[in-house]
């Protein structure tokens, strides 16, 4: 077993573990988040006071404003079948700028000024329930449609029924609802990718992991070699065969007695001729 390796491949699969069990927190919560959008669209509402509402036109990136949708309080429901929502058509919508020059026809297109169009499906789903879309005014965003209208100008929308009489409406600025939703869409949206992207990247951990941890578990770790102790040689027969190095004896030299102080070349005695005169010499008694 590679000692090395196989603490690596644990670890990368732990991280993994880690990885995939945030990524799936986030995915989770992004994945609430997505359905639990608020999508009421009643903070949008302006009620108009005697017949009459006023916004402001803006479209700060340039790219055009959706409409402001005018609201009638009528039932949904087309009886007569043709086409239109019942009695929506019987109602007169101005619009006039901030010196009250009516500019209906720059604001509005004749295809949107009284919509008032009756569609089964949003009779079964209506985004304003007891409300019926009777105009659109300063649609910019649609380039097929030539709205005239002044960035940053004031518009004023009135009603009035069929006896010219001042009707109540809603002012709906669908521009504004629109961008909340589409902000709030792509944060939650952001969350989920980020969560998916996590858990992805977990999961490529955990295969790379269990490859190291595999590898490590089948591989043999580093040899060890044993170490002489300080100061300590070898033993000879411990020595490796293959050493080409022949210990030698270092040869012991025989040390000389040392001469007397005294004696010099000169005055050494002749011992063979002391020792031929004592024998020749008759016992004393």
């Amino acid at each position: 077993m590679h000692k090395g390796m196989t603490i690596a491949g644990s670890v990368i699969l732990g991280l993994s573990l880690l990885f995939m069990i945030g990524g799936g927190v986030l995915t989770g919560s992004a994945g609430e988040d997505l359905e639990n959008i608020d999508d009421d669209p009643s903070p949008y509402y302006t009620l108009s006071e005697n017949g009459s509402a006023t916004f402001a036109y803006y479209d700060e990136d340039g790219q055009g404003s959706t409409a402001f949708e005018v609201l009638l309080t009528l039932d949904y429901v087309d009886s007569d079948e043709d086409g239109f929502v019942d009695n929506c058509r019987n109602y007169t919508i101005s619009v006039t700028d901030e010196d009250g020059v009516d500019v209906t026809e720059n604001v509005t297109e004749i295809a949107f000024s009284k919509q008032c169009r009756y569609d089964e499906w949003y009779a079964e789903d209506q985004m304003h329930e007891g409300l019926t879309v009777a105009a659109f005014v300063c649609e910019t965003y649609d380039k097929s449609v030539s709205n005239d209208c002044t960035l940053y100008s004031n518009y004023t929308i009135s009603v009035l029924d069929e006896n010219n009489a001042s009707v109540e409406f809603t002012l709906f600025d669908n521009d504004a609802y629109l961008i909340m939703l589409i902000e709030e869409g792509v944060l939650a949206g952001g969350t989920l990718v980020g969560g998916l992207g996590i858990i992805l990247v977990g999961c490529c951990g955990i295969f790379i992991g269990l490859i190291i941890l595999i590898i490590g578990l089948v591989m043999s770790g580093p040899q060890s070699h044993p170490q002489m102790m300080g100061g300590q040689m070898p033993m000879v027969g411990a020595m490796p065969a293959n050493q080409g190095t022949v210990l030698t004896q270092t040869p012991v030299q025989s040390i000389q007695p040392p001469l007397s102080s005294g004696a010099t070349d000169s005055s050494v005695p002749d011992m063979a001729a002391a020792y031929a005169e004592q024998f020749s010499q008759p016992p004393t008694e």
